[in-house]
């Protein structure tokens, strides 16, 4: 392993002085401006023709390895493509995705076994005009499902798609529903114990006998089970026969508890905030901000009554992109890696340029695009089981996909700056140390990476 770590060196070395230099960047707009690239994975894994034998057999419980091909990757991004797959690619081979799998093969004539054999794999990346893509039929469940998640979106309980399908989330939002009403308002959901009543006693049957009162042997406990039942209570606010209270209180920065965690799961479902945890920082003010712009309120970064009026209404605008302080591309095709900086309304730049080298293209990085995964590491160091080398600043953008530096065979050596510019690793983005540092410590969970090429 060693000596194949000393040769992928060499063989990078070489490469760099026969290579044209790298092409500078053109087109900022194409880059940073208005939405989003939409890269969906074309052709198979490998990024070549071939045989299915190439395709290792995917199943429950596997996950990308760290700086290999990310097979798990392109595979999601192929079933989001057809529209299997309503989850982000993580590199992890969850129940959804075996699931997604299930659903393409029993649809385009493959035993439905939900593990994504080399067959399988060799038809999800055929010609796309050949597979039958995913019915948009809604569930059976899809009634009364929709009109409660739309609901406990608008009202942020709830930042999932509205698909009518009951799963975790849903049932998760609707006990935190119960819950906060619960806590609002006492009487919510509980059947009040019934008087007691007297025995009949008919005329003359036994004389003059005295009323007998029956008493329950045992008083009900009026305590509110938080179950995922969509009971009538629910459904009275769900369908407007009762007025759901939508602000209670300012939210702003430094703010916790369940009203910000409200405000916040609000945002998220429209793509402002990406992540929800009930502590009201930085980054939830500057999505609410931004939230405040497009819809033409004050830009104070304080979901007072009028903002969240508005934010809790099936009138809000939603985002192209989630709002972070930076956004990374990475061009695979001039081996860089472009820094833009939001700016109140959008991203621009690059305000940062940095030179890379991206995945061979035997091991090619997956193109499109992600919610970075963070800091891959608790410090400086990350070990490579697989390779036995190091690298610095390892932050992970998706799966076993990182940024880190140029690696060193030496326990805590000092990564040469060498090779970059060319196609190089097993799928991670290397850099220069204190190119990948700036990214470890400047970009939070979530950050938004475009790998285009």
């Amino acid at each position: 392993m060693r000596r194949a770590m000393c040769l992928l060196i060499l063989a990078a070395l070489l490469a760099m002085a026969a290579a044209p230099a790298a092409l500078a960047i053109t087109g900022q707009e194409a880059l940073f401006g208005g939405d989003t690239p939409n890269v969906s994975v074309d052709g198979n894994a490998s990024g070549s023709s071939g045989s299915a034998n190439q395709y290792p057999t995917l199943a429950l419980g596997d996950r990308d390895g760290v700086d290999s091909t990310a097979y798990i990757v392109f595979m999601q991004n192929r079933l989001i493509e057809l529209g299997y797959l309503r989850d982000a690619a993580d590199g992890v081979f969850g129940e959804n995705t075996q699931t997604a799998v299930q659903a393409f093969q029993k649809n385009n004539g493959l035993p439905s076994t939900g593990v994504a054999d080399p067959a399988t794999q060799e038809k999800l990346y055929s010609d796309i005009t050949t597979l039958v893509a995913m019915s948009e039929d809604s569930s059976m469940f899809g009634g009364v499902l929709t009109r409660v998640q739309t609901m406990l979106g608008q009202w942020g309980f709830y930042g999932g798609p509205v698909d009518g399908e009951k799963g975790a989330g849903t049932d998760e939002a609707i006990r935190t529903f119960k819950s906060y009403m619960q806590a609002v308002s006492p009487g919510f959901g509980v059947t009040p114990t019934p008087e007691p009543t007297a025995t009949p006693n008919p005329d003359g049957a036994f004389g003059d006998m005295p009323v007998v009162v029956d008493m329950p042997l045992a008083t009900p406990s009026a305590a509110y089970r938080y179950d995922e039942t969509i009971t009538d209570a629910v459904m009275e606010y769900v369908d407007g026969d009762k007025d759901f209270v939508v602000f209670r209180q300012n939210v702003q920065e430094g703010d916790s508890g369940e009203e910000a965690l409200r405000v916040q799961t609000r945002l998220h479902q429209l793509k402002y905030l990406y992540a929800a945890d009930g502590a009201f920082g930085a980054i939830s003010t500057r999505a609410l901000r931004y939230f405040q712009r497009k819809n033409g309120l004050e830009e104070t970064g304080v979901a007072d009554a009028a903002t969240q009026q508005m934010l809790f209404s099936a009138k809000a605008m939603s985002a192209e992109e989630y709002v972070f302080p930076y956004k990374l591309v990475v061009d695979v095709s001039d081996q860089r890696v472009y820094v833009a900086q939001w700016t109140g309304s959008r991203y621009e730049g690059p305000i940062h340029t940095f030179i890379c080298a991206t995945g061979t293209k035997e091991n090619p990085t997956p193109l499109g695009t992600y919610q970075a995964g963070g800091k891959a590491s608790d410090g400086k160091w990350y070990y490579f089981k697989e390779f036995y080398c190091y690298a610095q600043w390892a932050y992970q953008i998706v799966g076993g996909i990182l940024f880190h530096s140029n690696t060193t065979l030496k326990p805590k050596g000092r990564p040469s700056d060498g090779g970059l510019g060319h196609r190089a690793s097993h799928g991670c983005i290397r850099m220069k140390v204190a190119d990948a540092k700036w990214i470890y410590d400047n970009c939070p969970q979530g950050t938004t990476v475009v790998i285009q090429d």
